[in-house]
Protein backbone atom coordinates (compact mmCIF):
# COMPACT_ATOMS: atom_id res chain seq x y z
CA UNK A 1 0.00 0.00 0.00
CA UNK A 2 1.09 3.53 -0.59
CA UNK A 3 1.52 5.70 1.99
CA UNK A 4 -0.60 8.82 1.13
CA UNK A 5 0.18 12.40 2.21
CA UNK A 6 -1.74 13.80 5.22
CA UNK A 7 -4.65 16.02 3.44
CA UNK A 8 -4.69 13.75 0.33
CA UNK A 9 -6.25 10.62 -1.04
CA UNK A 10 -5.54 8.45 -4.11
CA UNK A 11 -7.88 8.75 -7.49
CA UNK A 12 -7.38 6.68 -10.54
CA UNK A 13 -3.50 6.62 -9.09
CA UNK A 14 -2.77 10.29 -8.55
CA UNK A 15 -2.49 12.39 -4.81
CA UNK A 16 -5.51 14.81 -4.87
CA UNK A 17 -6.39 16.94 -2.06
CA UNK A 18 -9.59 16.20 -0.03
CA UNK A 19 -12.48 18.45 -0.01
CA UNK A 20 -11.65 21.05 3.02
CA UNK A 21 -8.10 20.17 3.31
CA UNK A 22 -6.41 22.55 0.88
CA UNK A 23 -5.74 25.14 3.99
CA UNK A 24 -3.80 22.57 5.72
CA UNK A 25 -1.93 21.16 2.94
CA UNK A 26 -0.76 24.80 2.63
CA UNK A 27 -0.19 24.66 5.76
CA UNK A 28 1.94 22.05 5.55
CA UNK A 29 4.24 23.08 2.57
CA UNK A 30 4.15 26.70 4.92
CA UNK A 31 5.51 24.68 7.81
CA UNK A 32 8.33 22.24 5.36
CA UNK A 33 9.52 26.15 4.05
CA UNK A 34 10.45 26.90 7.97
CA UNK A 35 13.10 24.26 7.91
CA UNK A 36 10.36 21.46 9.91
CA UNK A 37 10.42 17.78 9.06
CA UNK A 38 7.69 15.67 8.69
CA UNK A 39 8.29 14.37 12.52
CA UNK A 40 7.43 18.14 13.69
CA UNK A 41 4.61 18.67 11.42
CA UNK A 42 2.59 15.78 12.43
CA UNK A 43 3.22 16.64 15.92
CA UNK A 44 2.33 20.43 15.53
CA UNK A 45 -0.80 19.30 13.77
CA UNK A 46 -1.92 16.45 16.52
CA UNK A 47 -0.87 19.44 18.93
CA UNK A 48 -3.88 21.34 17.72
CA UNK A 49 -6.00 19.00 17.18
CA UNK A 50 -6.35 19.17 13.28
CA UNK A 51 -8.18 16.05 12.22
CA UNK A 52 -6.97 12.84 10.08
CA UNK A 53 -10.19 12.57 8.72
CA UNK A 54 -13.52 14.81 8.25
CA UNK A 55 -11.35 17.76 7.71
CA UNK A 56 -14.54 19.96 6.49
CA UNK A 57 -15.72 20.20 10.03
CA UNK A 58 -12.21 21.44 11.52
CA UNK A 59 -11.72 25.33 11.34
CA UNK A 60 -7.85 25.70 10.67
CA UNK A 61 -8.33 29.30 10.61
CA UNK A 62 -8.94 29.51 13.89
CA UNK A 63 -5.76 27.79 15.16
CA UNK A 64 -3.53 29.70 12.35
CA UNK A 65 -1.96 31.88 14.72
CA UNK A 66 -1.40 28.94 17.55
CA UNK A 67 -0.21 26.37 15.52
CA UNK A 68 2.07 29.10 13.45
CA UNK A 69 3.57 30.44 16.96
CA UNK A 70 4.33 26.70 18.04
CA UNK A 71 5.97 26.06 14.62
CA UNK A 72 7.99 28.98 14.96
CA UNK A 73 9.16 28.25 18.98
CA UNK A 74 9.73 24.60 17.32
CA UNK A 75 12.18 25.66 15.40
CA UNK A 76 13.74 27.74 17.89
CA UNK A 77 14.07 25.00 19.88
CA UNK A 78 15.86 23.24 16.91
CA UNK A 79 17.97 26.10 16.25
CA UNK A 80 19.32 26.31 19.69
CA UNK A 81 20.16 22.58 19.92
CA UNK A 82 22.59 23.22 17.16
CA UNK A 83 23.90 26.35 18.58
CA UNK A 84 24.52 24.62 21.74
CA UNK A 85 26.41 21.96 19.63
CA UNK A 86 28.49 24.60 17.82
CA UNK A 87 29.42 26.05 21.87
CA UNK A 88 30.48 22.56 22.68
CA UNK A 89 32.76 22.20 19.43
CA UNK A 90 34.53 25.85 19.48
CA UNK A 91 34.33 24.93 23.48
CA UNK A 92 36.88 22.21 22.88
CA UNK A 93 39.19 23.93 21.05
CA UNK A 94 39.50 26.46 23.26
CA UNK A 95 42.98 26.54 25.14
CA UNK A 96 42.22 25.58 28.77
CA UNK A 97 42.58 29.42 30.23
CA UNK A 98 40.02 30.71 27.62
CA UNK A 99 37.59 27.63 28.15
CA UNK A 100 36.09 28.75 31.52
CA UNK A 101 35.24 32.32 30.22
CA UNK A 102 33.95 30.85 26.84
CA UNK A 103 31.52 28.98 28.49
CA UNK A 104 30.53 31.52 30.99
CA UNK A 105 29.36 33.84 28.63
CA UNK A 106 27.76 31.04 26.41
CA UNK A 107 25.62 29.88 29.31
CA UNK A 108 24.83 33.76 29.58
CA UNK A 109 23.58 33.76 26.25
CA UNK A 110 21.71 30.45 26.44
CA UNK A 111 19.97 31.18 29.56
CA UNK A 112 18.68 34.66 28.01
CA UNK A 113 17.04 33.07 25.11
CA UNK A 114 15.41 30.08 27.72
CA UNK A 115 13.86 32.86 29.23
CA UNK A 116 12.42 34.44 26.02
CA UNK A 117 10.92 30.89 25.15
CA UNK A 118 9.19 30.34 28.32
Amino acid sequence: MQNVPYGYELKGGKLVAKPGAEKVVKLTYSLTSLGLDERDITHLLNKHGVPKKDIDDYNIDDHLHEIYLSAYKLKLFNVIGEVEEAFESVHALLPDEQQTEFRKKTDEIMSAIQKILK
